[in-house]
């Protein structure tokens, strides 16, 4: 694991003995028609861990062009925490565009990570089998292209974390800058979502407020959004055959929303998201 490419070590060390340690791993990088294609859901190559996440689960299909330095580990002599060597490894760590760390949310854990300087951008959906928290992920910007990534997805997640809470059942720490017009980036969500794979947890939030937008029936998106039913549920009431159709079913109810509202922009971003699984 060591000896593969782009790893990175750092030490804090008192003659002789090393009072901590961190590992670091570069990302990021991918060509603007694959981050796309990861964006949309066509594609999921291997690695990347956070830059991937930041394009598959974030508002920008550009994300995963950019570089990065992953936090892997970071770990201090149990007689030595306390005295700042983890944040004075952190600080002397650089990245192209950003530092990243992705770990399993307690209040802890993220005081530690703030107190680094390091924004918080993204929690999951569910929670790890191995840690039973929810898994969050975090940047600290080194660039301009960084910083612009890192606000847009701070802002993204303060739009959203009224929804997001409620679908997790636990407040995100964060300020709620809830918002219930459709704006830009939701028209690019739901149109990734409709017309192409992103997956519903991602756009849940742009989906509540679509719902907001259009006086349809739409028994899917509104049974599986404000009635809060399970898929099994939905697929009886629906007559569906179970959880992937239900899923086909929300999807084509999202692009018939979309269509209602604006037939034209509508069709013009199926036709623009639909190119982004062809790419060199």
């Amino acid at each position: 694991m060591m000896d593969a490419p782009g790893q990175h070590v750092a030490v804090a060390q008192t003659d002789p003995v090393i009072a901590g340690a961190l590992w670091l791993v570069d990302e990021g990088g991918l060509s603007p028609a694959l981050s796309r294609a990861v964006w949309a859901g066509f594609r999921r190559p291997r690695g990347n861990l956070v830059a991937q996440s930041l394009a598959a689960h974030g508002g920008t299909p550009l994300a995963a062009t950019l570089k990065g330095r992953r936090i892997t580990r970071i770990a201090v002599h149990p007689h030595r925490q306390r005295e700042g060597i983890g944040r004075a490894l952190i600080h002397e760590a650089c990245g192209e565009d950003y530092l990243s760390v992705s770990f399993g949310f307690t209040n802890a854990l993220w005081h530690f990570w703030q107190q680094c300087g390091f924004e918080l951008v993204r929690i999951g959906s569910h929670r790890e089998a191995s840690s039973g928290c929810y898994t969050a992920m975090a940047l600290l910007p080194q660039s301009e292209a960084g910083h612009r990534l890192c606000e847009q997805a701070r802002l993204r997640l303060h739009r959203d974390a009224r929804v997001l809470s409620l679908w997790n059942g636990e407040k995100i720490p964060v300020a709620d800058e809830w918002e219930a017009t459709l704006n830009s980036d939701d028209w690019l969500e739901l149109a990734g979502f409709a017309f192409a794979h992103r997956p519903f947890a991602t756009s849940v939030a742009a989906l509540t407020r679509l719902l907001l937008a259009v006086d349809l029936p739409l028994p899917a998106l509104r049974g599986k959004i404000e009635a809060r039913r399970e898929d099994a549920a939905l697929s009886d009431e629906l007559s569906l055959t179970g959880r992937k159709a239900v899923l086909a079913r929300l999807r084509a109810e999202t692009a018939q929303a979309l269509e209602c509202l604006d037939k034209a922009r509508s069709q013009q971003l199926k036709s623009d998201i639909l190119q982004w699984q062809f790419f060199q």
